[in-house]
């Protein structure tokens, strides 16, 4: 009777000291995030810290092997836990670091995203009827914008008459990654040239995936070159500069006392940008006050002498 006894307790730990499919739950894996949303950054690393406890249902002193799997994620995310396995003992903790990085600019900011993780536990020694439940999670991650314009022209220098009106085309790209509003301005004024900026203000829209070009404006300053009251000869250059500010429309958040928030200031190269151009205009040649009429009464009167000529033959 005493043998059967040892027999079947010995049995027994084989079984439960066995690995087997239909193993029966003997502790489970818990696994916190310090938050369930986060927003990453163009070029930055962002962090989000996974607390992880082993607690068995019954009894355990013999820790567990535990593996954190990114099951999904989105395509315009990197995404990697560390350290990615460890040895956990029953009922202690291990902070488990959750990276995410930005691998492609081509997604506009405001856009969020899901992040699936999965923490999965195995005893040590293995054991049949025993199995340890995994932690499921999912964190919801945006894209916080960044803020980039570039400003030139095809013809910054031009060259024209007194009293002319001269155009300059400018055209502002967006290098950013949100909607911007863009408000353009004479950063130097080109002396007693008069100017006008036509629009204004103008909105562009972000990069989207598969455009192989960023998008851009076109704007437009006229200037209308100086003369005197009297006959008078120019031969002068101007210089003038233009600025174009930026304002991102998509909103920042940034992490502050356990939580995300919007920032509501403006903040530069995140939801602000300036860039300037700069252009040079050259006036040359005579101006002769009512030079127009002049040549307007001198056409009619030799249009008036032809009719004549043409009447007496």
């Amino acid at each position: 009777m005493f043998k059967k006894i040892v027999i079947l307790a010995l049995v027994g730990v084989v079984l439960l000291l066995s690995q087997t499919s239909s193993a029966v739950p003997w502790g489970k894996i818990d696994a916190t995030p310090d938050s369930s949303i986060a927003y990453v950054e163009r070029y930055g690393l962002q962090q989000v810290r996974l607390t992880v406890e082993y607690q068995p249902y019954y009894f355990g002193y013999l820790p567990a092997y535990v593996e954190v799997s990114i099951e999904g994620s989105p395509s315009w995310l990197t995404v990697a836990p560390s350290p990615k396995t460890f040895v956990l003992r029953p009922n202690t903790q291990k902070d488990v670091t959750i990276m995410m990085q930005v691998k492609t600019h081509d997604i506009q900011a405001g856009q969020s995203d899901r992040v699936d993780i999965a923490v999965r536990g195995h005893l040590v020694t293995g054991g049949l009827l025993r199995q340890i439940d995994e932690a499921t999670l999912s964190l919801i991650v945006g894209y916080n914008p960044y803020t980039e314009i570039a400003i030139s022209s095809p013809q910054p220098i031009e060259r024209t008459a007194p009293d002319r009106e001269l155009p300059f085309v400018i055209q502002v790209y967006n290098y950013g990654n949100s909607r911007v509003i863009v408000d353009l301005t004479a950063e130097k004024e080109p002396g007693d040239w008069r100017y006008v900026i036509s629009p204004s203000t103008v909105v562009i829209e972000p990069k989207q995936s598969g455009d192989e070009t960023f998008p851009y404006a076109t704007i437009t300053v006229t200037l209308t070159s100086p003369h005197g009251t009297a006959i008078s000869y120019h031969n002068d250059w101007e210089d003038f500069a233009i600025k174009a500010k930026a304002r991102s429309e998509a909103p920042y958040y940034e992490y502050q006392g356990g939580r995300w928030v919007r920032r509501t200031d403006e903040i530069d190269l995140i939801t602000t940008y300036e860039s300037t151009a700069y252009f040079l205009a050259k006036n040359k040649g005579f101006y002769v006050p009512g030079f127009d009429a002049i040549i307007l009464i001198a056409g009619i009167s030799l249009a008036g002498l032809i009719f004549t000529k043409k009447k007496k033959k």
